[in-house]
């Protein structure tokens, strides 16, 4: 067993998941109505029974109003909140993205959370609730797939990664030899991994290795959080600054105005203080098209994060561009990039640190 639930600070890991648990699954943003999605979800819950887990749906999983809305925010927090009262309930997987999780956040009982403290899974929208969390509440949540990951057959390795950290089996990950670029068709709903472009994880300065807290998620909800603050990961950073804080982002869609506000409130409400590195995930979609100049991205980036002077490192397995190298949001972590591969090595147990070592290399 990997984990220990001890921290040197207050962090609290949900305990791992175990055979014979049951997945909860639930609708906080969007819903799944498309036929093929639908034969996904089945089939991912096929494949986790098979693997000794009970899954429980909540109504809202399989609803959508006109605009995409699983169900009214009441709803949406009334099945999540269910799912974390029920004690046979060890982890909780977000059926999907979308752009409406945000109306749960008055209505949350934060303190529920607190007192029955599980793994949350999702990407995307599922940042609102996975970041604020983390960040202000000290429970560890997962940025991984959506549960419709679980139902592509064959499993990709990222998907078998997953479901090892889950189970406090595996600490650490290692980054995938090819991703996929843009959209793919689906004609079964099965689909797995398309392997149509090799990966390089991409280095502002030759090789790194550096270590520190994970923190972050979709910088659309990030740039949200920030600029409306909604969200305040002020205690986080005072808390666990001493060890560096590790931010790792994605987009689904920003231009680089949008990319340049984000960083520059974070800057100015004290978000970037103690980084001692960034990882960043393929954006989906940057300057309103499917295919971008990469450079550009990146360039945008490294202006914004340029006088930090910590590692940066891009095109990372994270995020809307499958694969997706599960992240512990909350957890210290080492990453190491050497020759366009990565390995993230987590360390859930009880230790010391030091300041001045955040970056190792």
């Amino acid at each position: 067993m990997i984990y220990d639930g001890g921290d040197a600070v207050r962090m609290r890991y949900p305990r791992p998941i175990r055979k014979g648990d049951t997945l909860g699954v639930t609708a906080p943003s969007s819903g799944v109505t498309d036929p093929l999605d639908l034969v996904r979800m089945q089939h991912g819950v096929d494949a986790l029974v098979a693997r000794g887990y009970a899954v429980l749906q909540t109504p809202n999983v399989f609803t959508n109003d006109d605009q995409g809305r699983s169900s009214p925010a009441r709803q949406k927090v009334d099945e999540f909140c269910g799912l974390l009262e029920n004690p046979d309930v060890s982890c909780i997987f977000s059926a999907k993205g979308g752009d409406w999780q945000y109306e749960m956040l008055p209505l949350m009982d934060w303190s529920l959370w607190e007192s029955n403290p599980k793994w949350f899974q999702g990407y995307s929208d599922n940042t609102v609730l996975g970041f604020k969390t983390t960040a202000e509440h000290d429970i560890a949540t997962m940025y991984a797939g959506n549960f419709g990951d679980f139902g592509m057959d064959p499993w990709h390795i990222s998907i078998s990664d997953d479901v090892e950290v889950l189970e406090g089996t595996r600490d650490r990950v290692s980054s995938y030899e090819f991703h996929e670029e843009g959209f793919h068709d689906r004609v079964t709903g099965l689909e797995t991994v398309s392997a149509d472009s090799r990966t390089w994880w991409k280095t502002s300065y030759c090789d790194e290795r550096f270590s520190g807290r994970l923190l972050g998620g979709c910088m659309d909800v990030l740039e949200w959080f920030c600029l409306e603050g909604t969200a305040d990961p002020s205690r986080f950073i005072e808390s666990y600054g001493g060890e560096g804080i590790v931010w790792f982002m994605e987009t689904y869609s920003m231009d680089a105005a949008r990319i340049g506000r984000m960083f520059d409130a974070m800057r100015e409400k004290g978000w970037l203080e103690d980084a001692s590195g960034f990882v960043f995930g393929r954006p989906l979609m940057f300057e309103g098209g499917f295919s971008f100049d990469e450079d550009s991205y990146t360039d945008t980036v490294m202006d914004c994060i340029a006088d930090l002077e910590v590692p940066a490192v891009f095109d990372a397995d994270i995020g809307h561009k499958a694969p997706r190298m599960p992240i512990v949001n909350g957890a210290r972590a080492e990453v190491s990039v050497s020759s366009g591969a990565c390995e993230v090595r987590y360390s859930f147990k009880r230790c010391g640190y030091r300041r001045d070592n955040r970056r190792m290399g």
